[in-house]
């Protein structure tokens, strides 16, 4: 009678629970475990074992559905060279935008393998072979993408070209990666699908640092306003530093704001809103605001009124003050 096969559960348990619930087929082979009580466990209902991808297994899968688990199982299944990138790297960071149906399901995982690699996508998984894999950042199991890679990654394949500008704006304004990343890798990388994410790095690099800001920049361009800066630092002649407005004319030193419900909703928010507008006032400025809203829905109606104040003011110099274009 053949002697029956020796493994331990909890041994399998230790190693699924250090990634995230999942286990390889070679894993568990090392672990004693037959090919046979994997194949059976997974017929069952409520088996030991469920099929994420191949070589790829779910262990005690009444656990199973995490976002985490599919980005982990496209990280087994790619191999240890694999490094996550896209949309699934920078919604492991927090990027709120990167969860948009733009970008894929939220389960769907982009990786880079090397060119050799002759592993093919599956399910979930895109794979994609590559000669210029860049350096792996190591969180835990997973090896993920700098963050100016895997934005570059996902505005390739993405369609949308407001995602691809929200998505740029956001991991600027929250510091996730720097302009100067962003286009060094738009220069090295490859130019296919290289328009909307270049697009938006242009109004970065002209101040805008948020969609409402980006709107406002292209309809200044288009009303002839394009000598307007965006989020410039202005201080007094003696370096006191007044705020950095939406945006500045420095030819009659008309500001206009953008103010939004999400950043001016709580008390001490709209105290600081009304500090600095009283700063930008006694320094000789004229302030007019906006809401996001109304600037998308009367953009026109906005102009005239910028325009009308300009005008009104054009024969008064501009108050004297250092005035420092957005980095």
């Amino acid at each position: 009678m053949p002697r029956r096969a020796q493994w331990s559960r909890e041994q399998v348990r230790d190693v699924a629970v250090r990634q995230y619930g999942l286990i390889t087929s070679a894993q568990l082979t090392r672990l004693g475990v037959p090919a046979s009580t994997i194949e059976w466990h997974e017929r069952q209902v409520g088996g030991m074992f469920s099929f994420l991808l191949p070589g790829v297994h779910r262990f005690e899968p009444a656990q199973e559905g995490a976002p985490i688990q599919y980005v982990a199982g496209a990280q087994l299944y790619a191999g240890p060279e694999a490094i996550v990138t896209g949309a699934a790297r920078l919604r492991h960071r927090g990027v709120k935008t990167a969860l948009r149906p733009a970008f894929g399901a939220v389960d769907a995982v982009h990786v880079l393998v090397p060119h050799a690699c002759k592993r093919a996508s599956r399910d979930f998984v895109t794979v994609e072979r590559t000669r210029s894999m860049p350096p792996a950042l190591h969180d835990g199991l997973l090896r993920l993408a700098p963050i100016h890679r895997a934005v570059l990654d996902a505005s390739r394949r993405c369609t949308d070209e407001e995602a691809v500008r929200a998505l740029v704006f956001e991991v600027v304004q929250r510091r996730l990666t720097s302009p100067e990343a962003l286009h060094d890798e738009l220069l090295t990388g490859q130019r296919r699908g290289s328009r909307f994410p270049r697009l938006a790095l242009e109004a970065v690099f002209e101040g805008a640092r948020s969609m409402p800001e980006g709107e406002l920049r292209d309809l200044l361009v288009e009303a002839g306003l394009g000598r307007m800066l965006l989020n410039p630092r202005l201080s007094t002649p003696d370096g006191v530093f007044l705020a950095y407005p939406d945006a500045y004319d420095p030819e009659t030193g008309v500001v206009l704001e953008i103010d939004s419900r999400e950043h001016h909703f709580g008390v001490e928010e709209w105290e600081a809103t009304m500090r600095r507008h009283a700063r930008m006032t006694a320094a000789g400025l004229l302030v007019l605001h906006v809401t996001p809203h109304r600037l998308r829905q009367e953009p026109h109606a906005v102009l005239a009124e910028l325009w009308a104040t300009i005008r009104a003011v054009s024969t008064h110099p501009a108050p004297r003050l250092r005035v420092q274009p957005a980095a």
